[in-house]
């Protein structure tokens, strides 16, 4: 399987002439399709959903970009973990706002959404953290925070520290020194930095006053000490309700969660609320 791997590796890289990537060939021809069908919907469609909800169902797995001893641009659209599912939905919105249907365009857009400079130097040049990753994407142009605009946000201080702190946690940093220096060297931007969320106990207010939308993007802010994020997913309304379409690590599989987020939440002691993103193409 290995052989397998890296033969898709390589080949890859050299019949398309673009940036090389761990995929198979039935990525490439699923991103293709998806872009297609997209192409056809009315102009005032939600993009996000539409592409999230084709991936319902896919295995939940985790640690998917965690195999390959060196940091490479992974792609997959036949598992996914929370991370993953996000940034490959947004991946295939950025490269449909680009007027691209092709597979090495999708590539670059899901490169440029999760690597700092939008550039694999390294394992720490992948966006760990997910405020790092709302600041990075924000940076480009692809995403906007919006959890300030809810007349319920609350604001706290947020210091990342939780990899370096547990670094037998993360195959990659265990027994490697410097690579821990490297992440710390990131973390020390994120001391004591205000943050904005909407409380848990809150969620159930009226989705005009949560201020959230079909297909934003929503990052479940925890109490963990050094952690900003245990959770993302997309905003899906049902009802005049917030569900939460996500990759479950407790269902295994890309669900639309049957509950809505106020009572998915609220008995969940790590979520401490929600932070909400909205992608360009949806404004």
């Amino acid at each position: 399987m290995k052989k397998l791997c890296r033969w898709i590796y390589i080949g890859l890289a050299s019949a398309t002439m673009s940036l090389p990537a761990f995929a198979s060939e039935a990525d490439s021809i699923k991103v293709e399709r998806l872009l297609r069908e997209a192409a056809t919907l009315p102009a005032d469609s939600c993009r996000t959903l539409f592409y999230a909800r084709k991936l319902i169902g896919i295995p939940y797995v985790a640690n998917t970009l965690d195999v390959h001893a060196e940091e490479t641009l992974v792609v997959h659209l036949d598992k996914a973990d929370c991370t993953t599912f996000v940034e490959t939905v947004l991946a295939l919105a950025v490269t449909e706002k680009e007027g691209k249907q092709d597979f090495g365009s999708f590539k670059q857009s899901l490169q440029r959404i999760r690597y700092r400079n939008g550039k694999p130097e390294g394992y720490a040049s992948r966006l760990h953290y997910f405020s790092d990753w709302i600041k990075e994407n924000e940076r480009k142009g692809l995403i906007k925070e919006q959890t300030a605009d809810s007349p319920l946000a609350q604001s706290y201080l947020l210091t990342l520290n939780f990899m370096t702190r547990h670094p037998d946690s993360y195959r990659q940093l265990k027994d490697n020194p410097s690579l821990i220096a490297e992440i710390a060297r990131i973390e020390q931007k994120w001391k004591d930095v205000p943050i904005f969320f909407i409380p848990k106990e809150k969620l159930d207010a009226p989705t005009e006053e949560l201020g959230i939308k079909n297909g934003d993007i929503l990052a479940i802010a925890t109490n963990i000490q050094g952690l900003d994020v245990v959770h993302v997913g997309f905003a899906c309304l049902v009802n005049g309700k917030v569900h939460l379409l996500h990759a479950s690590s407790a269902q295994k599989k890309v669900i639309l969660d049957p509950l809505p987020l106020f009572d998915y939440s609220k008995n969940k002691r790590t979520h401490k609320g929600v932070r909400k993103l909205r992608t360009k193409n949806e404004e």
